[in-house]
């Protein structure tokens, strides 16, 4: 009896390893599932590309044994796990500066930040846009600001830390209609653009408003990063924030 589908079938659905059950359970969830409809149109150059290196010039040989689908599915679930691993030291790594590598998925909180033995947090500022330098225990600079955008409804509220590296981030937003791709761009006051985030937005539940919380880091500094934007998945800009 063939199994429900998952999400990590897209990649398997593009390189032609499911067999016909499969292939027909999945392109019956495709019908439903936003997201993987989504992710079904990133993976969709991959044969193509894969096509291109092969005429390129490789070299032939005898052809490997076709992994079958369940084997597939395993070596997805090694990657899913091994970027789950990835995203958790990331996030880990924040607060020892550990590297400007972006992290999604992790659960944020209001930064409270103290000097020496206080336990004071940092003061809320309830204006449209705030920004609030604290010194924390390590004498690095923390900023927070927060704005909702009176047309598209969305709200953020970023609370920054300096690092070695760059930024580190909490982030949380609410108000973005799914389901669709949510990013957060960094602008720099050089006209530098860098992606900080993204994630997905699921479809919305009458009378339930969920905010997605999220940890980042970008290799940029505070001072150096002039505004912030959030973007649908069309690129366009839903709310944009003064950083400093």
């Amino acid at each position: 009896m063939t199994t429900a589908p998952d999400h990590l079938d897209v990649a398997a659905y593009v390189l032609g390893i499911l067999d016909a059950d499969e292939v027909e359970a999945f392109e019956n969830h495709l019908t439903e599932c936003r997201r993987c409809a989504l992710d079904l149109r990133d993976f969709a150059v991959v044969p193509d590309l894969i096509d291109e290196a092969d005429a390129g010039g490789m070299l032939r040989g005898t052809a490997p044994e076709r992994p079958d689908g369940k084997s597939v599915r395993v070596m997805l679930d090694a990657v899913a796990a091994r970027r789950k691993r990835r995203r958790w030291f990331v996030a880990q790594g924040v607060a020892a500066a550990a590297a400007g590598i972006v992290a999604v998925t992790a659960v944020v909180t209001t930064l409270v930040v103290g000097g020496g033995d206080s336990n004071q947090a940092a003061p809320e500022n309830t204006t449209p846009t705030s920004q609030t330098p604290v010194a924390n225990n390590r004498n690095e600079a923390s900023m927070k600001v927060q704005q909702q955008d009176p047309g598209s409804g969305v709200f953020t509220k970023i609370a920054a830390e300096d690092t070695p590296s760059g930024t580190a981030m909490d982030i949380e937003v609410n108000g973005m209609t799914g389901p669709g791709r949510g990013s957060l761009v960094a602008v720099g006051r050089t006209g530098r653009v860098a992606q900080v985030t993204s994630w997905f937005a699921p479809e919305p539940v009458a009378g339930d408003s969920k905010t997605i919380k999220l940890q980042a880091n970008v290799a940029m500094r505070w001072h150096e990063i002039a505004t912030f934007r959030i973007v649908d998945e069309n690129g366009k800009t839903l709310l944009e924030v003064v950083a400093s």
